[in-house]
């Protein structure tokens, strides 16, 4: 039997915070970022505490009255857009992350995840003083001469 596919978030490349429902994910090599609510903040929490695809998409059947089908087919796809945007990736270690409990999640009606991606301060956060930082302390944005 294959070992259950889990996924890492690397802290060096991708920040996380959840409040009040909605979590915001900002990639610091793209300056994208991202918002997530509903069904699509709790499968991040789960994927970031260490929960493999199968445990996932089981406590999603536990949470929510639909389909298995639809359950698992919304899930895979939101999975696919966060490995292509880089925000996760697969865990190739040989022991699993621990497995750590996630909140339960408001009542409701099961809706699709979705990755609502925003690029519009690509430009301020890549100059955020939590990239790199040159020996002369702020980063500068263009080349040699740039004002």
């Amino acid at each position: 039997m294959p070992a259950p596919e889990r996924f890492t978030i690397e802290p060096a490349r991708v920040v996380h915070e959840t409040i009040e429902g909605e979590t915001v994910v900002i990639h610091l090599e793209t300056g994208a970022y991202y918002s997530l609510r509903g069904s699509a903040a709790e499968i991040w929490g789960m994927l970031d505490y260490g929960w493999s695809s199968d445990e996932v998409v089981s406590e999603l059947a536990r949470r929510y009255d639909a389909p298995a089908d639809v359950l698992e087919g919304s899930f895979r796809e939101f999975l696919r857009e966060l490995v292509d945007d880089e925000l996760v990736e697969r865990h190739n270690g040989a022991t699993p992350p621990e497995r750590k409990p996630v909140p339960a999640a408001p009542g409701g009606e099961f809706s699709t995840p979705e990755l609502q991606k925003y690029t519009d301060m690509q430009y301020f956060l890549l100059l955020d003083p939590i990239h790199e930082v040159e020996a002369s302390g702020w980063p500068h944005a263009g080349g040699p001469g740039a004002d």
